[in-house]
């Protein structure tokens, strides 16, 4: 199975930024919804649980959640299956429909933390780019020097 991205420089760059909302539910449904009527304007500042967090529900459940960026360097797509396929063998192709900068991050009865499993998926971004940085020699040689200090300090 084969997967195509049909994305150009010239369909990113006049992509419609869209209001993207990520809700931990599953919707069977992948057309349009009036979201700005039917639940952005339900949207409030939380001010009980702190600087920037939002309240909502959906279909009765209580919703807390928070405004975040897509972080420094990427760009957040959204891709669409142009056919869907026969089997789970077959080649699939995503087309781009929209890009966004930042979105809301929701979750049911709790404030959206740094423990949750797709802000922590986020903060990878951060750990894979310190991962890859070259550590010089003399960087190398104070931490070995560093760590020979501590082991003295210890018993």
């Amino acid at each position: 199975m084969s997967i195509t991205l049909d994305i150009n420089g010239k369909n990113l760059a006049k992509s419609k930024t869209l209001d993207l909302h990520y809700l931990p539910a599953k919707i069977d449904g992948d057309g349009e919804a009036n979201v700005e009527d039917y639940f952005n304007n339900y949207t409030r500042e939380a001010t009980d649980y702190g600087s920037g967090i939002l309240l909502n529900a959906l279909r009765g459940y209580p919703l807390i959640g928070e405004r975040l960026k897509v972080p420094e360097g990427f760009k957040g797509l959204v891709l669409q299956e142009t056919d869907k396929p026969l089997s789970e063998f077959a080649d699939r192709q995503l087309r781009l429909t929209g890009v966004f900068e930042e979105f809301t991050y929701w979750n049911y009865d709790k404030v959206p933390s740094n423990g949750d499993p797709y802000r922590q998926a986020l903060l990878m971004a951060d750990v894979a780019e310190a991962l890859s940085q070259p550590i010089s020699e003399q960087d190398l040689e104070a931490e070995i020097a560093r760590n020979k200090e501590n082991a003295k300090e210890s018993p």
